[in-house]
């Protein structure tokens, strides 16, 4: 199909088989669908609804995704295909009996489980897990039998008129939407989910809007993130894995990924012109493969199949412990990494970190997600502290991180947090960039999701921090750590002094003759 074909090919979707409204800024058309989804799950599959109230989980944060790429991200392949033709044939109604069909098919597995975290993975996981079309089809249809096209645009019109007065009603007393109003000293009725508000709360709508805004807007900073390195390195995008495996091995992967045979590369910092046969050239920027380092001052390396010693304070060593490095994801070279990195993508995740985050202290302090990842990370390595401190020491003694990953992700948080908080202090840095420093220093370790993991996992700190519906307490936290996952895969080397006062530069205080001349001669100071 060419490009022109797709273009009215998406038109068609979104204006004839959608309703309206469903990618606006309100995805009002889209939650009108999750409600009336939840409806039919409550009246026909009433045992899988007792279980989602009672282990409190808001079916419209798995499935919201599902609806909005018409399962085009979630299903094999071949049942993909089938769905479609119906799709395209019938309408969106196929949607809810495509939904309903696989919510059914598991439903006595579904009702088996005692924790909210296994119901989660488990209708996370469905999608996947259906094999035969034909199987789907027919459940789909027994299930949805009274459900048809008017009846279908019947209870659109009546949720669609719901929210438009509740968030008419928010928007003109408060504004705008703000994740702040979470704290509501209201009562939640037994049958709410904690992502939501209270069902007769006055801003319920406006907060289900919000949650879902505050998960899309992450999906699309690490969409522009994952489009950067594809534009410009040509490397392939990845499908979001939300299997329960994956999920487990995760640390398992994190430590296999040293990768010890390959051979330390330098990038260079400078120019450096070569004069005799022994010495090696280059120009800045240039990726050196170190041979030796037997020299503190003069290191022999490799570059386009040429082969000399060089200065070693004119390079920087690279740190490739499990990645190969990148120039897309290097924001002293590529500017543009650096704003979506800091900008986008920041603050998206601070979102994540603010929705449900305790308002009020005892003498109304300033709260911020800063002060909750400081005390979740040292919380966390505090129950072995001896063994993480001889760690640490061992690591910045012997520098045993450079030549392996001696360091487990929740003792690397630790560290990192307190460099951060060091170098930033000094200079008066307001926790905003301490966050978005941090999370650049776990993109560098590959780690951010399992930091993101170890933090949601400190159970004690999250109580006291966060409201029982956010998503940081939530089993929805194991979604946005998949999401995050897709970043471990790309290479960055993202400074932590970005935002604050810059380091000092190489500096070039002679003539460029006087200079050429002494490097010829090797009579230059190594700080030239």
């Amino acid at each position: 199909m060419d490009e022109e074909s797709t273009f009215w090919m998406m038109a068609s979707i979104i204006q004839d088989l959608l309703p309206p409204g469903y990618y606006n800024n309100t995805l009002i058309g889209a939650q009108a669908d999750q409600r009336i989804l939840r409806h039919l799950v409550k009246t026909h599959l009433p045992r899988v609804e007792e279980t989602l109230v009672r282990n409190q989980i808001e079916l419209s944060l798995i499935t919201l995704h599902w609806f909005m790429t018409c399962f085009a991200s979630v299903l094999p392949f071949h049942v993909l295909l089938r769905v479609w033709d119906l799709f395209f044939y019938e309408g969106s109604i196929v949607l809810f009996r495509v939904a309903m069909a696989m919510i059914h098919l598991k439903s006595d597995d579904l009702c088996c489980l005692r924790s909210a975290g296994d119901v989660f993975t488990m209708l996370s996981d469905l999608p996947a897990e259906m094999v035969d079309p034909q199987v789907l089809v027919t459940i789909g249809y027994e299930l949805t039998k009274s459900l048809n096209s008017a009846a279908l645009s019947a209870h659109r019109q009546v949720h669609r008129s719901e929210l438009n007065d509740r968030l008419s009603e928010f928007s003109s007393t408060n504004g705008d939407i703000s994740p702040h109003l979470c704290s509501s000293t209201q009562d939640v009725s037994p049958g709410s989910s904690f992502f939501n508000w209270r069902r007769h709360s006055d801003h319920y709508k406006a907060k289900n809007i919000h949650q879902t805004e505050i998960i899309l807007a992450l999906r699309e900073a690490i969409k522009q993130i994952v489009q950067h390195f594809r534009t410009n390195c040509g490397i392939p995008e990845m499908p979001v894995d939300y299997s329960h495996d994956s999920h487990m091995q995760d640390y398992l992967t994190y430590a296999q990924s040293y990768r010890s045979h390959r051979r330390r590369r330098a990038r260079a910092l400078v120019d450096f012109q070569r004069h005799d046969a022994d010495e090696l050239g280059f120009r800045r920027n240039d990726l050196i493969t170190i041979i030796s380092q037997k020299d503190e001052h003069c290191w022999v390396g490799e570059l386009n199949g040429l082969r000399g010693w060089f200065p070693a304070k004119f390079v920087e060593t690279l740190d490739e412990r499990s990645k190969l490095y990148s120039v897309a994801g290097d924001d002293s070279v590529n500017d543009t990494v650096a704003h979506l990195i800091r900008g986008c993508f920041c603050s998206a995740l601070k979102s994540v970190f603010e929705h449900g985050l305790r308002t009020q202290t005892l003498f109304g302090g300033i709260i911020h997600p800063w002060l909750f990842i400081e005390e979740a990370s040292r919380s966390e390595v505090s129950r072995d502290f001896q063994s993480v401190y001889s760690r640490l020491i061992l690591s910045k003694t012997f520098s045993l991180e450079n030549d392996g990953k001696v360091l487990t992700p929740e003792e690397m948080l630790y560290r990192s947090m307190e460099a951060v908080n060091v170098s930033h202090d000094t200079v008066g840095a307001p926790m905003d960039v301490k966050f978005r420093s941090l999370v650049c220093a776990g993109l560098n370790e590959q780690a951010l999701h399992l930091w993101f993991e170890t933090l949601c996992s400190s159970h004690t700190v999250v109580e006291k921090w966060y409201e029982p519906w956010s998503y940081v307490r939530s089993p929805g936290w194991v979604q946005i750590k998949c999401e995050l996952r897709l970043l471990a895969v790309y290479s960055f080397k993202l400074s932590l002094d970005w935002e604050i006062a810059s380091s000092p530069q190489i500096s070039q205080p002679l003539k460029e003759s006087v200079r050429d001349m002494l490097i010829k001669h090797h009579l230059f100071s190594w700080d030239l």
